[in-house]
């Protein structure tokens, strides 16, 4: 049976010459791995160039509940993203959120369509921006964790002035151990809380400890989150947005 969907590229996997797996995150059914092939050769409709990570596709395919590799009848690049796989800061940026949703989304068949539909936004407003998107993986990281079920309760106030890293909300005293922010840390993290995407993309939002921000969030998902292990991206992160 033919069904339409849409998807958003996470991971291609070379498979023969003229052919390769393509990893998505559909709206309709969750995690799925696509066949493409005719990939090579003057005739090719779609090329490898087009299906780089966090491309977002309009597919027609022939699913089969249950089978570890579907087909794809039809392919469409839609919308078409302007700069994301070419700008320097974009593309790192694009490299830790494939990174991110590789170790968070598991499951395959499971359809979550308002966390599809954060992501589709998620990957347009990284690309339509015109800034540098410093700000964007700590912002992405603490909303991400809405869908995901450990969403940070923002009940910061002028005596909760420090964020548990262990029970998710702000508390009065720093615990006895290494898993919370300290009182900086914590008002940035409240102050991402407020924002919405456009906001938190300005770049005059100088976010002073965003670095320590992001490190806290990995730890975060990782208390959260089984097997969610170390991600190598974050370091680069940090070294193209140095300045």
């Amino acid at each position: 049976m033919i069904e339409k969907c849409r998807a958003i590229v996470l991971q291609t996997i070379p498979y023969s010459e003229n052919s390769l797996i393509l990893k998505c995150y559909t709206d309709k059914y969750g995690l799925q791995s696509y066949m493409v092939n005719g990939l090579r050769g003057k005739k090719a409709v779609v090329k490898p160039s087009h299906l780089q990570t966090l491309t977002l596709l309009e597919l027609e395919v022939y699913h089969q509940q249950n089978k570890n590799l579907q087909r794809i009848k039809e392919l469409r690049c839609l919308p078409i993203l302007q700069s994301l796989h070419f700008n320097p800061y974009k593309r790192t940026v694009a490299m830790f959120v494939a990174e991110l949703l590789g170790k968070v989304l598991r499951e395959e068949n499971q359809a979550d369509e308002q966390l599809f539909s954060f992501l589709f936004t998620a990957v347009q407003m990284a690309d339509l921006s015109e800034g540098k998107l410093a700000n964007y993986p700590v912002y992405f990281m603490v909303h991400l964790s809405k869908y995901l079920g450990f969403f940070p309760k923002d009940n910061y106030t002028n005596l909760n002035v420090f964020f548990s890293l262990n029970e998710g909300f702000f508390i009065p005293q720093a615990p006895h151990t290494k898993d919370y922010c300290n009182k900086d840390t914590a008002k940035e993290l409240h102050f991402l809380l407020q924002l919405n995407f456009k906001d938190a993309l300005d770049e005059s939002l100088l976010l002073q400890h965003r670095k320590t921000l992001l490190q806290k969030m990995l730890r975060y998902y990782q208390l959260h989150l089984l097997l969610f292990g170390e991600l190598k991206s974050p370091q680069i992160l940090h070294e193209v947005f140095a300045d």
